[in-house]
């Protein structure tokens, strides 16, 4: 016997974040660094690297608040503390750039 399930756009859109995030939890990806550091700072570029992103995305996700920088210079450095915070707290996962 089989069930029919009707779903909505958005509980379609939960059930495949949630199964996806599970998947990834399970082979350990999005680990990015094993053994954070927490002195220092991160550069544009670095961050950029680490959490493969672009520059445009980076800027969004400073304007939505997620992320401060300190302007040193011509410079932008993030905290490597408040960076792996960040990735840790799975915040950026659920960050998207929605139209």
């Amino acid at each position: 016997m089989e069930n029919i399930i009707v779903l909505n756009e958005e509980q379609l859109e939960d059930v495949i974040y949630k199964t996806v995030s599970r998947c990834l939890e399970e082979k350990h990806i999005g680990n990015y660094v094993e053994k954070p550091e927490e002195d220092g700072f991160y550069s544009r570029d670095e961050i950029c690297s680490l959490l493969h992103i672009a520059y445009p995305t980076l800027w969004r996700i400073e304007k939505s608040g997620l992320l401060n920088s300190q302007k040193v210079g011509r410079k932008n450095l993030y905290s490597k503390a408040e960076v792996n915070q960040l990735m840790k707290s799975g915040k950026l996962a659920k960050y998207s750039h929605r139209k």
